[in-house]
C-alpha cells in the first residue's frame, strides 16, 4: 500500500519580541508630540526637549543607561545572549549624549547673554556709584561750607527783641523759628556795624581834621623854637643884672610822670618851684613829688562805694562821715628840702585838701641841725603870722570855713595831719581859696582905673552864655546875605547857632535847609574847628542853591 505522503512544511516557532515599555513621562511625551515628517521639526523637537529637560533629568536616564549596557555586556562576556532592548538602550544614551552638549551649549549661550546683562548692569552700578560719591562730596561740601558768622558774637535773644525795632525782630513770626530768628539777628547786626562804621568813618574825618590842625600848631611851634632863643639871649643882660643864674633842669622821669596826675593847685607849686631852681640854680632848694596816682584812683573807687550806701544812711551817720572826711588829704603831695645859714635844715610839705579845696603846709626842722632849738624854730609855729593876720588857724575858703565851725572842728586838732592853710600859700599855688588878708595897692589901682563903660561891659560878657556875631557878605551877582551867629560859652563842646537873613527873591525852603544843616550838631560837636566849617559851608551856598 502505498502512501501518498505530502510532504508538510517545517514549522518553526520565532521567538517573541519583547516590549520595550516606556515611562510614564515618555508616554505622555511621545502623545504630545505631532507628526514628525521633515528634519525641521525634528530638530525643533530636539531643541525642546534638550530645553525642557534638565540636566538632572538627563544624568539620572544616562546613568540608568549605562548600568543597563554594562550589564548586558557582562552578560555577552558570559555567552548569554543580547536582546533588541539594548540596541534602544544604547540609542537613548547617544541621544541624550546629544542633548546633553545641546543643553549644555544652550546654557552656555544663556550665561553669556546674561553675563553681558550683568557687565551691563554692573557698569551702569558704577557709574551710579561713582555719581552718587560725587553728589556726596557736593553735599558734604554744602554741609561744610563756612558763611563767616560763626565767629560773631552775636547780643542775647532777649537782648535782641528788646532793642530792635518790631519791623524787623517780628516776634511773632521768629520767635518759634530758629533759623528764621538767627536771620533777623544777622541782620540787625549788620545793621548796628553798617551804623558803627559810619561814625567810625565820621570820627576819622574828625580826627584828620584834628591831625592837620595840630600838625599846623606843631609847624608855628617849631617856628617859635629860634624866636624864643633870641629872646632868651636878649634877656641874658636882664638876668645878669638880677644876678639870676639862668640853667637848664633835667626832671627825673619818674617825676614828670607823677607832675601831670598832681592836682591843679599842686601842679601850679610845682611849675613855680621848678622855674625858681632853673632860674637862680639854688643847691639849697630842692623839691619832689611824694605819692602816687594808683592811690588816687583807690581813693575814688572807695569814695564811689560810699556813695552808693548813701541812701542807707541816717543823718547822724552822714554828719559823722562828713567830719571824718572834711580833712582828707590828696595821696599826692609836694616835698620841698630847704637848707638855710647855720646848718638850718627844713622840710616843707604842701598838701591838698580834696573837701575844702585849700592847700596846707607842714614844716619840720631837721634834728640835725645845729641850731639851737627854740619856740621860735617850733614846727608848730614857725611860719605863723608870716604875714598879716595868716596864723593858719582859719580856712582861707569861706564854705571850707563855715563846714569846719558847723561840725566843731579846728586844724589844730589835726595839726600833724594835714598841717595849717597859709594864706601865701594859697597864692603861691594859685589856689582860689579868698585872701582877703594879703592886698595889693596895684591891682586895686587898675582896677579903679577901668572906665565904668568897660566895666559894664566885662560884667555883661562875664554873665552871658553867649556871645553874638553879625557876617554880611555878597556874591558876584550883588546878592546879600547876612549870617547872624551866637557862641556858646562851652565851645566847642556845642556848636554855634547860626540865623540867615536873606533877600526876598530867594527861596524860604533853601534858606531854612541850610540853616538846619548848619545847625545840626551831630556834624560839629566837641570839633574845635566846628566854626570854620560852617562857615566854609555857608560859603558854598552863598547864593542859596
Amino acid at each position: 500500500m502505498s502512501v501518498n505522503v505530502r510532504p508538510s512544511k517545517r514549522v518553526t516557532e520565532e521567538p517573541k519580541k519583547e516590549e520595550v515599555k516606556l515611562s510614564e513621562n515618555a508616554t505622555k511625551l511621545l502623545e504630545s508630540i505631532s507628526k514628525v515628517d521633515t528634519a525641521e521639526k525634528l530638530f525643533s523637537l530636539e531643541d525642546r526637549i534638550a530645553m525642557e529637560m534638565t540636566h538632572d533629568q538627563i544624568f539620572r536616564e544616562f546613568k540608568e543607561d549605562y548600568q543597563f549596557i554594562n550589564k548586558v555586556l557582562e552578560e555577552y562576556l558570559e555567552g548569554k545572549k543580547i536582546d533588541t532592548s539594548s540596541i534602544a538602550k544604547i540609542a537613548r544614551l547617544r541621544r541624550n549624549t546629544r542633548l546633553c552638549h545641546y543643553a549644555t551649549a544652550q546654557m552656555r549661550k544663556e550665561v553669556a547673554e546674561r553675563m553681558e546683562i550683568v557687565d551691563a548692569k554692573l557698569l551702569q552700578l558704577q557709574n551710579v556709584t561713582s555719581e552718587v560719591q560725587h553728589i556726596q562730596k557736593e553735599i558734604d561740601r554744602c554741609l561744610d561750607f563756612s558763611a563767616g558768622d560763626e565767629g560773631l558774637e552775636l547780643i542775647p535773644v532777649e537782648q535782641f527783641y528788646s532793642e530792635a525795632p518790631t519791623s524787623l525782630s517780628r516776634a511773632d513770626e521768629t520767635m518759634g523759628n530758629e533759623h528764621e530768628q538767627y536771620l533777623v539777628r544777622l541782620k540787625y547786626e549788620d545793621d548796628q556795624r553798617r551804623d558803627l562804621l559810619s561814625t567810625l568813618n565820621e570820627l576819622e574825618g574828625r580826627r584828620n581834621v584834628l591831625q592837620s590842625d595840630i600838625r599846623g600848631k606843631e609847624v608855628r611851634l617849631q617856628g617859635l623854637k629860634p624866636k624864643l632863643e633870641d629872646l632868651a639871649k636878649v634877656a641874658e643882660p636882664v638876668f645878669d643884672i638880677v644876678g639870676a643864674k639862668f640853667k637848664d633842669l633835667t626832671i627825673d622821669g619818674e617825676q614828670q610822670k607823677l607832675s601831670l596826675t598832681l592836682p591843679a593847685p599842686l601842679a601850679v607849686a610845682h611849675i613855680h618851684a621848678n622855674a625858681y631852681k632853673e632860674i637862680h640854680d639854688d643847691k639849697l632848694f630842692d623839691v619832689r613829688i611824694v605819692g602816687n596816682n594808683e592811690t588816687t584812683k583807690q581813693s575814688k573807687d572807695d569814695a564811689e562805694t560810699k556813695r552808693r550806701r548813701k541812701d542807707d544812711e541816717t543823718t547822724q551817720e552822714k554828719i559823722n562821715e562828713l567830719a571824718s572826711k572834711i580833712m582828707d588829704v590828696h595821696p599826692m603831695s609836694l616835698e620841698f628840702n630847704i637848707e638855710c645859714s647855720n646848718d638850718l635844715k627844713i622840710t616843707l610839705s604842701i598838701q591838698y585838701l580834696t573837701e575844702l579845696k585849700v592847700l596846707t603846709a607842714k614844716w619840720n626842722v631837721h634834728a640835725d641841725s645845729k641850731i639851737k632849738k627854740s619856740v621860735l624854730f617850733s614846727d608848730e609855729s614857725l611860719m605863723s603870722d608870716l604875714f598879716d593876720d595868716d596864723s593858719g588857724d582859719k580856712c582861707p575858703n569861706k564854705v571850707g570855713d563855715l563846714k569846719i565851725e558847723h561840725l566843731k572842728l579846728n586844724f589844730n586838732s589835726s595839726l600833724n595831719k594835714t598841717g595849717k592853710p597859709y594864706k601865701f600859700i594859697q597864692e603861691l599855688c594859685g589856689s582860689e581859696g579868698e585872701t582877703d588878708g594879703i592886698a595889693h595897692c596895684e591891682d586895686e589901682t587898675f582896677i579903679a582905673s577901668i572906665p565904668s563903660s568897660l566895666s559894664e561891659r566885662i560884667a555883661k560878657s562875664g554873665s552871658a552864655d553867649r556871645f553874638p556875631y553879625k557876617i554880611e557878605a555878597v556874591d558876584g551877582n550883588n546878592k546879600k546875605i547876612t549870617a547872624y551867629i551866637s557862641v556858646p560859652s562851652d565851645y566847642p563842646r556845642h556848636a554855634a547857632l547860626f540865623g540867615i537873613d536873606a533877600s526876598q527873591d530867594s527861596s524860604s525852603e533853601t534858606v531854612k535847609e541850610i540853616e538846619e544843616r548848619l545847625n545840626n550838631e551831630a556834624f560839629y560837636v566837641d570839633n574845635v574847628n566846628s566854626i570854620r566849617e560852617q562857615l566854609n559851608l555857608l560859603l558854598k551856598h552863598i547864593d542859596l542853591s
